[in-house]
């Protein structure tokens, strides 16, 4: 699942990545995606881009 991400609260070399709650679009080619940490309860926010393909293979 693309947009994963972890708790910098609850962050160990075991964590499991964690899946946004929401991704809602935010101007043109992002997302902002909400998440939520299931061991702590933190909220936070990640905003993503498109970026385009490196074509120099």
């Amino acid at each position: 699942m693309p947009y994963l991400d972890t708790c910098n609260r609850c962050l160990t070399a075991t964590s499991p990545a964690i899946a946004p709650i929401a991704v809602k679009p935010s101007g043109p080619g992002g997302v902002l995606a909400t998440y939520r940490c299931p061991n702590c309860g933190d909220i936070w926010k990640t905003g993503w881009a498109a970026q385009p393909e490196d074509d120099a293979a």
